[in-house]
């Protein structure tokens, strides 16, 4: 006799009360409302206990404790869905934040510039979010007139990625760089 057999069910509300309802483990897998499933839990937890024996003589008790395992089994799926979920939410806004801090810095000039005298132009802002601002200080040198500009920039997520992607690169390639002169010059030893 299977479990999802309705002539189980019905042979259940016959002989006990209280009877909770009798689910198909692969309809258990689908629910996803956490409450209804420790509702349903709670049911079959004081069922089994109240009946033990009475559904071991019946020979069924096997079958209704593998419905209460599996839906114990997708609450505990469901609540480490929720935690992985919640995990990511923050990791993400934490990552957001920081770069948020760290890009609006990016246009602002140090201290030690500032005193310098350099003067701000205004920001040039492209389609993709990426910004440009350029700061400029004029100095005067005995007969020439001498420009001197920084430009900062602030990238946009994906130009952003791809900017620490070439930092990376470049810091392996100067690695490997420094490593194949290492290897030249002791080829070239006596």
């Amino acid at each position: 006799m299977s479990y999802s057999s309705p002539v189980l069910y019905k042979t259940l509300i016959k002989q006990f009360k209280n009877v909770p309802v009798i689910i198909n483990s692969s309809k258990i897998n689908i629910i996803t409302d956490i409450n209804y499933l420790l509702q349903l839990e709670h049911k079959y937890d004081l069922f089994l206990e109240t009946n033990m024996q009475r559904l071991d003589l019946y020979n069924v008790i096997d079958e209704l404790l593998d419905i209460r395992n599996e839906i114990t089994m997708q609450i505990c799926r469901l609540k480490r869905k929720a935690k992985l979920n919640e995990y990511y939410k923050l990791s993400e806004r934490e990552k957001k934040k920081e770069l948020e801090t760290t890009q609006t810095n990016s246009l602002i000039l140090s201290q030690e510039q500032q005193e310098m005298g350099y003067i701000p132009f205004p920001t040039k802002e492209y389609k993709c979010g990426c910004k440009t601002r350029q700061y400029q200080r004029v100095t005067k040198q005995s007969t020439k007139r001498q420009i001197t500009v920084i430009q900062k920039q602030q990238y946009c997520f994906k130009h952003l990625h791809y900017f620490k992607t070439k930092q990376i690169l470049e810091t392996e390639l100067t690695k490997i760089n420094i490593e194949l002169t290492n290897i030249t010059r002791m080829e070239n030893e006596i």
